[in-house]
Formats: C-alpha cells, sequence, structure tokens
C-alpha cells in the first residue's frame, strides 16, 4: 500500500483565481452544443470533419466485422 499525502490545513487560492476557472456559460454552451438536437444537427451538418471521421470508423468496424465472412465465402465458391 502506498501511503497518501494529505494536507489538512491547506491555503486555498485566491479569489481572482477562482472567477478565473468559473466559466459556467461556456460550459452550458458546450453542454447544448452536444446534448440538444439542435446542436447535435449542427455539428453533422457544418463540421464536415467530425463527421468524415464518424463515417469512416463506422466504416472500418464494417470491414472488421466483415471481412472475415467475405473471404470464408471466397473459398467455398
Amino acid at each position: 500500500m502506498t501511503r497518501l499525502k494529505v494536507k489538512i490545513n491547506r491555503e486555498y487560492p485566491p479569489i481572482e483565481t477562482i472567477r478565473q476557472y468559473q466559466d459556467f456559460g461556456g460550459l452550458m454552451q458546450c453542454h447544448k452544443m452536444y446534448y440538444s438536437t439542435a446542436g447535435i444537427r449542427h455539428m453533422l451538418y457544418n463540421d464536415r470533419k467530425k463527421l468524415i471521421y464518424i463515417v469512416l470508423i463506422i466504416i472500418f468496424l464494417l470491414l472488421l466485422l466483415f471481412a472475415d465472412d467475405v473471404s470464408a465465402q471466397a473459398f467455398i465458391m
């Protein structure tokens, strides 16, 4: 077992640093972009690079699944 280092009376960062990382508006915008119907539709139609990656991955997976079936049928005939 390893020992954990726990700081009991740890100093908190300054308020300016905490407020710098509080970006709830950007968080909600990303959430709406990827989890709403309009956001997904926007991603598929306007971000062509992501759509191409998704299609290529699906094609590659289908080739992996059905490549053995095609080669087995070639030996039978």
